[in-house]
């Protein structure tokens, strides 16, 4: 197989874990020693998560963990889920459309009659869609922080994409189903239920976005969702995409152009604020139903919490609290490795403000500063860059993520690193196990200039920039 695509009538066997790598388990009797990291407290045992701001979280979470298995309804439960299980292997023409393509449409049936969704806005009325490529609008951006700029970006994102048109048209179009197709082969391979743990199969989304990933939900069979974002445009959206696919279970059997999951959407920073906080006042009793989780997702997003370390630690508190033991963080950031190579290499330029560029016709990473010489970025945090992706996001400051430094954070909230991989990898690795079980739509609209399946070109370049990872909470 090539090293960059995919051909399925040169189908390989998929890859095996050889004895001596990680694998995906939830009973762990012991812990490796950890690895010595600046961030460790080596005097003390209790990990981070239980020392952090007490004075702040304290009782909090104390309803995590307390949620009641109904026996009555256990049965029912695993039946269905063994539907679920069956379901996944249909062919590829019975699923649904993938995100970027047009939903079905139907009435708005709210999750939660009485609370629907959490803190939304208005949205702007719809007009007739004709596609323009995406530009932010954003005044006064050296007066504001992060956040706001953040809010701001995804909030016109939101709005505009209801005036673009079909997605089909957009020039990054195989790029989205490449990072579309990522993240089903993360969250496929990695969401697992506990049902010695929890009841019910949940999952927590920060940074939710729009709910681009409420088909991969689906797709995994989960009971319940709860996505929680900064923009509030974007939580109402999400809301009004989960509504107007939300099966009725008036009727037997599972819908499989439906989403057969319970959901609710909050708006909150999870970099600044506590997952209770955000939803109780909004749903209350979610905490005692649906946590703790089996799997917390940040797709797209951590980079922003390398703004400084308390909102690192805020955001692993929010996860490590949240997720049942053998519980799983998945997520997708840019990979510090593959920015240290291009400094390192200096494959970049200089703009017209002489400040460090690289890139191609359709990503580009701009530093405020110029970036050591050696590519390590030392204080681990505050590191910023300004990203565009063409008709995606528009010089919005990220910062720089250094690997090992998130690794050794997490070993202190008793997350374990078990995957880590780029995305051309990933690819390369999984997608003979998933070509057939992804939609028909996603997967044509992978399909390279010379007949095979991935990225080719510029678009190679943009998605290697990012790596996928997975830590398990023991």
């Amino acid at each position: 197989m090539s090293t960059d695509s995919y051909k399925p009538s040169q189908e390989p066997e998929p890859k095996r874990l050889k004895p001596n790598e990680p694998q995906f388990s939830r009973r762990h009797t012991e812990r490796a020693p950890a690895p010595s990291s600046s961030f460790a407290n080596n005097d003390k045992k209790t990990p981070s998560w239980l020392r952090t701001n007490q004075s702040e979280i304290n009782g909090k979470y104390d309803k995590y963990g307390e949620r009641p298995v109904s026996q009555s309804n256990a049965n029912d439960d695993r039946v269905n889920r063994l539907k679920r299980a069956r379901e996944l292997q249909q062919p590829p023409d019975r699923r649904r459309q993938d995100d970027d393509d047009q939903e079905e449409e139907d009435e708005g049936i709210s999750p939660y009659t009485h609370l629907q969704v959490a803190n939304p806005s208005a949205i702007h009325h719809e007009e007739e869609p004709r596609y323009q490529t995406f530009q932010s609008r954003i005044s006064n951006r050296e007066y504001r922080d992060t956040n706001s700029i953040v809010r701001a970006h995804y909030n016109q994102r939101t709005q505009q994409a209801k005036q673009q048109g079909s997605r089909v048209n957009s020039p990054i179009y195989k790029l989205r189903n490449f990072n579309n197709a990522i993240k089903y082969i993360l969250l496929g391979n990695w969401v697992k239920h506990h049902p010695e743990e929890t009841d019910f199969f949940a999952l927590l989304d920060l940074c939710c976005g729009k709910g681009g990933d409420l088909n991969k939900c689906e797709f995994v069979g989960i009971d319940q969702y709860i996505g929680i974002d900064i923009a509030d445009l974007s939580v109402k959206e999400a809301y009004e995409r989960y509504s107007k696919q939300k099966a009725r279970f008036k009727h037997s059997g599972r819908n499989a152009n439906r989403y057969n999951f319970e959901a609710c959407f909050a708006t909150g920073d999870c970099f600044t604020q506590y997952v209770p906080d955000v939803l109780e006042p909004n749903f209350p009793g979610i905490i005692n139903r649906a946590f703790p989780v089996d799997a917390v997702s940040a797709q797209f997003s951590l980079h922003y919490s390398f703004e400084s370390e308390e909102k690192v630690r805020t955001l692993l508190t929010n996860v490590t609290r949240s997720l049942c033991t053998g519980g799983t963080f998945i997520g997708t950031i840019p990979s510090s490795d593959f920015i240290k190579s291009q400094i390192v290499s200096k494959k970049y330029t200089r703009d017209d403000k002489g400040r460090v560029k690289f890139g191609n016709s359709l990503y580009s990473v701009t530093f405020e500063q110029d970036p050591p010489e050696d590519g390590v970025f030392s204080p681990a945090f505050g590191n910023k860059y300004n990203y565009w992706l063409k008709d995606a996001v528009d010089n919005v400051p990220e910062y720089v993520v250094p690997f090992e430094t998130l690794r050794a954070l997490c070993e202190e909230y008793d997350l374990v690193l078990k995957y880590k991989k780029n995305f051309i990898d990933i690819f390369n690795l999984e997608i003979p196990k998933y070509f057939s079980k992804l939609n028909r739509n996603l997967v044509e609209g992978m399909k390279r200039s010379d007949g095979k399946y991935g990225a080719e070109g510029d678009e190679k370049e943009a998605v290697g920039f990012y790596i996928g990872f997975v830590f398990e909470k023991v």
